[in-house]
C-alpha cells in the first residue's frame, strides 16, 4: 500500500510532466500533417504527408504543387472568360397559326395642301414657310398653280395682322392631305376597311394615318393573319393629289419627290417615318412582303440595352419614342417650345419660332450636331423588326378609270400621276426569334471551376469547407492556447499534499491528442511533434 508521500510526488511529477508537455506542444501549434494524412479529401496530400521515403514523398510534392498551378491557371482563365460577359446569339423559326398585323402609318411627301392654305394662313405662315419674301412677293412663283398665285395676290397684307399665337396645330391638320382623299379604297383580307381602323397621326411629315394603331389595352383589338398571301393582307388605293404639292422650306415638304411614305412598326412604338420607312410611287402597284422578327438581348453587363427606359409620354419604350421625346426636350430647351407633332404640354411654337429655331435645332438634332449629353437613347431589350420587300408592277390606268367612272372622274394621266395601289400582306406565318444568351453564366462558372478541382485535385466543395474548417479551428486553437498559459503558473507542491482536481489540470485545447478526438481518427503512428 503506498503512502500518501508516495501519492503526492507521483502527482506532482505527473504535473511537471504535463506542464512540459503542454509548454513543448505549444511551441508548435498547427498539425497540418496529421490533417493532410488522415483528414483532407485532396489527391496526394497523404502520399506527401504520410509515410514512405525522402524521395518518394518529395516526388509527390512536386506532382501536387504541379496539379495546384495548372488548377490556379485554369481557375484563372475560367474567371477572366467569365468576367469579359461575352453572348452568343441563338436563331430560331418558329410558326403560328395566327400573326398580328404591325401597325402601318402613311405619309404624303407633301405637308401642306395648296388649296387648304388661307389668305390668314399666308400672313402668318408665308414668310416662315418660304413661300413669300419680306416684301410679301412670292419666292418661286413658276413653282405654284395660277389658283396659288391669284389667292396670294388678293391677300391684304394691311388690314390682317400677325397673331403671336396662331395655332400651328391646327394649321398642320387642316392643310394636312385629309384621310378621305388620301385613301380611296381600303381593303383588309378582301373586305372593306372601316373609319375606325386609322387614326390621325402627326409627325414631322404632318397630317398621317396610322392603321392598326395601338390605343390603350381595352380598347385595342389587333388585326391577325391566319393565312399567309395578299388575299388576306392589307390593299389601298391611294391618291396623291400632286396638284396640291406646296414648295416650302419645312423639312422635307416641296422635296423634288412624289408619292406616299409608309413605315411598319409596332402597334405600341409611334411612327418615325421622317427618317424610317419606304415610298410608294404613283402609277404602280407595290407588293409588300413583311416577315416578323423578334430580338431579345441580354441587359448589362452583356450589352448596353435598355431594360425598362425612361420615358414620360408614351406606355412603352422603344427607340423611336426615346428619339422623339429626346428632340421635344431639346426644343424646349432651345426654342421654350414645341413643335405640333411632338408630345407634353408645352406651348406650341408659333411660325416664327418654329422656322427659326425649331426645325434649326432638330436638324441638328437628327444629324448628330449637338453634343452627345442632349440625347442618350439606346435599343430596349425586347426590339420587334418587319422587314420588308417590295416588288412592283405598272399599273393599268385604262381599267383603273373604268373603275372609278362611278365615284370619280378621273382620267387615265391623272391616274398615271396620282393613283398608286400598295397591298401589304406576310410571306410566311413564321417569325424569327433572336435570342442573346450568355456564353458563361454563373452555374456553369461553378461547374468548370468544379471540374478544374475534381481534374487536378480530387477535390470537391467539400474539400474546400474542410480547408475552411481546419483553418478556423487552428486559428481559434491558437487564441485559446495563448490565453490559457497566461492564465496557468507552474508552482511547486510543498507541505501537505493537496490532491488536485481534474478541473486544475492543464486542458489547453488544440494538442494533438485533442485534435484527434475532436475528429474521432487515429494518427496511425504519425508521431506529428516529430516531424
Amino acid at each position: 500500500m503506498p503512502t500518501m508521500a508516495e501519492i503526492a510526488s507521483e502527482i506532482t511529477s505527473k504535473m511537471d510532466a504535463d506542464i512540459e508537455e503542454n509548454a513543448r506542444r505549444r511551441q508548435k501549434r498547427f498539425y497540418l500533417p496529421t490533417w493532410a494524412s488522415e483528414v483532407s479529401d485532396i489527391h496526394g496530400m497523404k502520399h506527401v504527408m504520410g509515410r514512405g521515403s525522402i524521395f518518394r514523398r518529395f516526388v509527390w510534392l512536386v506532382i501536387l504543387l504541379g496539379s495546384t498551378s495548372v488548377f490556379g491557371f485554369q481557375t484563372l482563365r475560367t474567371i477572366q472568360n467569365y468576367l469579359k460577359f461575352n453572348h452568343v446569339t441563338k436563331l430560331d423559326i418558329l410558326f403560328e397559326p395566327k400573326l398580328d398585323m404591325p401597325a402601318l402609318t402613311m405619309c404624303n411627301l407633301n405637308k401642306y395642301r395648296s388649296s387648304a392654305i388661307t389668305l390668314e394662313d399666308i400672313v402668318h405662315v408665308g414668310f416662315s414657310l418660304g413661300i413669300v419674301d419680306e416684301n410679301h412677293t412670292l419666292l418661286y412663283p413658276h413653282l405654284y398653280t395660277d389658283e396659288f398665285v391669284e389667292k396670294l395676290e388678293a391677300v391684304d397684307w394691311d388690314t390682317i395682322e400677325e397673331d403671336e399665337n396662331y395655332n400651328m396645330t391646327d394649321f398642320t391638320i387642316r392643310t394636312g392631305h385629309q384621310l378621305k382623299d388620301l385613301i380611296q379604297s381600303c381593303q383588309w383580307k378582301e373586305e372593306e376597311c372601316v373609319e375606325d381602323d386609322f387614326v390621325l397621326s402627326l409627325t414631322h411629315l404632318g397630317a398621317c394615318y396610322t392603321f392598326n394603331k395601338y390605343i390603350d389595352a381595352d380598347g385595342f383589338s389587333s388585326h391577325n393573319a391566319t393565312i399567309a398571301g395578299a388575299a388576306n393582307g392589307l390593299q389601298l388605293i391611294l391618291d396623291i393629289e400632286e396638284i396640291e404639292y406646296t414648295p416650302t422650306n419645312d423639312l422635307d415638304a416641296g422635296a423634288m419627290d412624289a408619292g406616299v411614305k409608309i413605315m411598319l412598326h409596332r402597334p405600341t412604338e409611334p411612327p418615325y417615318i421622317k427618317e424610317l420607312g419606304f415610298a410608294v410611287a404613283p402609277g404602280l402597284h407595290t407588293f409588300v412582303q413583311m416577315r416578323h422578327e423578334k430580338i431579345t438581348s441580354e441587359p448589362y453587363p452583356y450589352t448596353d440595352c435598355e431594360e425598362e427606359g425612361d420615358i414620360e409620354h408614351f406606355d412603352h419604350y422603344s427607340l423611336q419614342a426615346c428619339r422623339i421625346e429626346c428632340e421635344t426636350k431639346i426644343i424646349e430647351k432651345y426654342c421654350g417650345c414645341r413643335l405640333p407633332e411632338q408630345p407634353g404640354n408645352a406651348k406650341v411654337c408659333n411660325p416664327p419660332e418654329t422656322h427659326g429655331c425649331a426645325h434649326i435645332k432638330l436638324v441638328e438634332a437628327i444629324e448628330g450636331l449637338l453634343p452627345n449629353e442632349e440625347c442618350n437613347c439606346r435599343s430596349p431589350c425586347d426590339v420587334e423588326n418587319y422587314h420588308s420587300s417590295l416588288s412592283t408592277s405598272r399599273l393599268r390606268a385604262g381599267f383603273l378609270k373604268r373603275l372609278f367612272k362611278d365615284s370619280h372622274n378621273r382620267t387615265e394621266e391623272y391616274i398615271r400621276q396620282n393613283i398608286a395601289v400598295v397591298t401589304i400582306y406576310y410571306e410566311a406565318l413564321n417569325y424569327e426569334e433572336i435570342d442573346q444568351i450568355p456564353e458563361m453564366s454563373f452555374t456553369m462558372l461553378l461547374a468548370n471551376m468544379g471540374g478544374n478541382v475534381g481534374l487536378f485535385l480530387g477535390g470537391s466543395l467539400l474539400t474546400v469547407i474542410q480547408i475552411l474548417e481546419y483553418c478556423f479551428d487552428e486559428t481559434v486553437g491558437c487564441f485559446k492556447s495563448e490565453r490559457e498559459v497566461t492564465e496557468k503558473k507552474p508552482t511547486t507542491v510543498s507541505g501537505p499534499v493537496v490532491i488536485a482536481s481534474a478541473n486544475n489540470r492543464d486542458t489547453t485545447n488544440g494538442t494533438r491528442d485533442e485534435y484527434k478526438n475532436r475528429w474521432s481518427f487515429d494518427n496511425g503512428g504519425v508521431d506529428s511533434g516529430n516531424m
